[in-house]
């Protein structure tokens, strides 16, 4: 007896020891109870899952389904499943050539591929193929469905397996460069991540660092593209899309066997955002001075940027106070060669306006290769202006760099002023003289040249007289700053005193403050500048003696006598 028992476990420990090597080639081969009949259908439910590292999770399966996927793993679509069915006692490798498949499914989003109802048997599932990124085929099995539940006591009609493949991941990182690659680097760029097959986000958010990086990992096998979605201060937004692709050649196996992710690199370049410069006569020269109606030339250099073939708009936009009348003579240069007038418009103001905004819109591609661009036009100050205040013009760019609208404004505003001077012809008692004229004229070279009534500068017939009033106050306006004269023409006749003229001109100088002493303070343009006016003293002519008449007769004829007697008496002497 005790022999007997000795075989029978041998038997058992011999059967399980087969079982052992079985196992990781079968998924739970039926054991089949002798009071339980096999159900004559089953249900099989493919998990298939994905994972990226060197080792592949360990899953205890045993027909039935989990709670949960393993950590670090989730489901893969796109994995076709090829099932043959083979004899109860098949056992692995089996050898396909010349069998006929019996089902092929494909695994879905959740990762599940299933074959329904199926008719009770053994079978061979073989991976067919798999979606890109997968790093190769996962091993075949075999399966029993139903298959007997772990317990031991019943069967399991839906039996579910968790074949696993390992995913290929690959990284990526982007470099922003300023104007140019190998230039300086750009932090503080925002981008977004998308797949390039749907335009799906991947991930927003990323943003360069000091080094103007960004770094993404874990990507798997795809077409991707960054783009732009807000762009460092001072740089214009760029959405062109940056593509990239992660494919198998991106993965790799080192020494120890780890995974190795290439990081592929891309990059994109951000352009500066053009600023505008204005001036006034001359480049480079911020501040003038002019006499009303002269003519002043204001010049605009807007920057012409690097990328302007992207631009889809680049406006000028200039504007004016009402001191200023608008003369239009616009002038638009390229790099010194006029830019046709079919490339560009100017609106909003028109000749003889005093004030409003000048518009000039210039067409892109027109400016493809220019380095320097210029534009001129001409106003003249009339007389809405204060004397001593700067009159500024300013102006701003508005563009498009084809994927955002942006505005630049001119930082130091070109301005010009004009002034006057206030007068007083007076007594030396200091009693005003009215009536008395007076021409200004300035020296240019040496030559006077007089004022006229035009604000004009010319020949002293010409010139427009400056008369007293009736406190004696006349006063010149509209001057541009600097050193002038005062001619006095015709002096005053007051109540029967006739003055004399000036010996000596008188200079002035027109200045900031020579009209009003703080221009700034002025509120009403016709306020009297009472406080720094110019006195210019007259003196009453001297009442000499009549000539002429009975008077000098008399004299005359005294002197003739002592004449006579001096001769005589001279005689008289020589002879002795």
């Amino acid at each position: 007896m005790t022999k007997y028992k000795a075989k029978i476990i041998g038997l058992l420990m011999g059967l399980m020891m087969i079982l052992s090597v079985l196992a990781p080639t079968m998924a739970m081969a039926s054991v089949v109870p002798s009071d339980n009949a096999r159900p004559a259908t089953g249900d099989l439910m493919i998990h298939k899952i994905q994972y990226n590292g060197p080792t592949a999770p360990v899953i205890t399966n045993n027909g039935l389904e989990l709670p949960s996927l393993p950590a670090d793993t989730k489901p893969l679509a796109g994995v076709e499943f090829t099932l043959y069915q083979v004899d109860e006692d098949a056992v692995l490798p089996i050898d396909t050539t010349g069998m006929t498949a019996y089902r092929v499914e494909t695994s879905d989003s959740d990762g599940l591929a299933d074959f329904l109802e199926l008719p009770a048997g053994r079978y061979y599932v073989v991976e067919t193929d798999y979606p890109s990124g997968v790093e190769e085929f996962s091993d075949p099995f075999l399966v029993d469905v139903p298959m007997m539940h772990p317990d031991g006591d019943r069967w399991n009609e839906v039996v579910h397996v968790y074949p696993k493949n390992q995913l290929v991941l690959g990284a990526v990182e982007l470099t922003k460069w300023a104007e140019m690659v190998d230039g300086p680097v750009l932090p503080g760029a925002v981008f977004s991540l998308f797949h390039a097959e749907d335009d799906s986000l991947v991930q927003s958010g990323l943003t360069t660092d000091e080094y103007g990086k960004i770094f993404v990992g874990e990507l798997e096998v795809g077409s991707y593209y960054f783009m732009e979605t807000a762009a460092p201060t001072g740089y214009g937004l760029d959405q062109t899309k940056i593509p990239f692709e992660i494919t198998l050649s991106n993965h790799a196996y080192n020494d120890d066997g780890l995974i190795l992710d290439e990081v592929l690199s891309v990059e994109l370049i951000d352009y500066d955002l053009p600023a505008i410069e204005k001036f006034v006569t001359e480049i480079d020269r911020k501040v003038d001075t002019a006499d009303y109606f002269e003519e002043i030339t204001w010049i605009i250099r807007p920057e012409v940027p690097t990328n302007i073939e992207t631009y889809s708009s680049f406006k000028i936009v200039d504007t004016f106070g009402d001191t200023l009348t608008y003369l239009n003579d616009i002038s638009i240069t390229g790099d010194g060669v006029a830019i046709d007038v079919a490339d560009f418009t100017a609106s909003g103001v028109a000749l003889n306006d005093e004030g409003g905004t000048l518009t000039i819109d210039i067409t892109p591609s027109a400016l493809e290769g220019v380095d320097e661009l210029l534009i001129t036009f001409k106003t003249h100050i009339n007389e809405n202006a204060v004397m001593g205040i700067d009159y500024e013009n300013n102006v701003m760019l508005e563009f498009n760099n084809g994927f955002s609208a942006y505005t630049a404004e001119e930082e130091d505003a070109p301005y010009v002023h004009t002034g006057g001077k206030p007068f007083v012809k007076e007594t030396k008692a200091g009693e005003g003289l009215p009536g008395a004229e007076f021409v200004i004229y300035k020296l240019v070279d040496g030559v006077k040249q007089y004022l006229d009534s035009n604000h004009d500068w010319g020949l002293m017939g010409d010139a427009h007289p400056f008369v007293s009033d009736g406190d004696g106050y006349f006063e010149v306006k509209g001057l541009a700053y600097g050193d002038y004269y005062l001619h006095e023409t015709k002096a005053p006749e007051v109540d029967g005193i006739q003055y004399q003229l000036l010996n000596n001109d008188v200079p002035f100088t027109v200045a900031a403050d020579s009209f009003y002493s703080d221009p700034t303070s002025i509120e009403l343009p016709t306020a009297t500048p009472t406080a720094i006016r110019a006195n210019i003293v007259n003196s009453p002519e001297i009442n000499l003696p009549q000539t002429g008449g009975m008077g000098t007769l008399v004299f005359s004829l005294l002197g003739l006598g002592l004449m006579g007697s001096s001769v005589k008496l001279y005689k008289k002497t020589s002879k002795k």
